[in-house]
């Protein structure tokens, strides 16, 4: 049973992660027009059981217009939502309110925020973000992926000297 429909708003991200599986950077292609999101959503709600609408990418905050809007629109039809980030965008807790104070007024569901190295050394806007979502009252958690790590293995079936590269999905 279909319960969630997942939109790649965009393939267009400011990053470009050795860990991206959707291949997204600074010149990839493709953004969902809002008619685009608004056929989407009439389809979901014509099955019956989908309940979350997810905007993600590449970086579903670089065509904000069109992800608030999407937002709105969902929740207006009665779907659970949840946003998925690098927020690059808050560079300070006030400018981070600005940019999320429509999803605490619309409404989003989940918000998540990738916080790891990959998306930069210490990456004070992710935390940035969460601050200022957890002051709007946004439900917020954030996404991080393990630093990766050598694991010398002592393993038999294992060639001599080669090692396993560790390190997973942290929720």
């Amino acid at each position: 049973m279909l319960t969630g429909i997942h939109f790649l708003l965009t393939y267009t991200c400011l990053y470009e992660c050795d860990h991206c599986f959707l291949y997204c950077g600074p010149g990839a292609e493709g953004t969902f027009t809002l008619d685009q999101v608004k056929t989407v959503l009439d389809e979901a709600g014509k099955i019956g059981t989908v309940e979350w609408i997810y905007f993600e990418g590449g970086e579903p905050f670089l065509f904000y217009p069109i992800l608030v809007e999407a937002n709105k629109i969902a929740r207006d039809r009665g779907f659970k939502t949840g946003v998925v980030t690098n927020a690059y965008m808050a560079t300070c807790v006030e400018d981070a309110r600005l940019w999320l104070k429509p999803f605490a007024e619309d409404g989003v569901t989940d918000f998540s925020v990738s916080d790891d190295v990959f998306h930069g050394e210490a990456n004070q806007p992710a935390r940035t973000a969460v601050q200022a979502a957890r002051g709007l009252k946004i439900d917020v958690n954030a996404i991080c992926i393990e630093t990766p790590r050598v694991i010398e293995s002592a393993r038999e079936d294992k060639d001599k000297g080669a090692t396993d590269i560790g390190g997973g999905a942290l929720f």
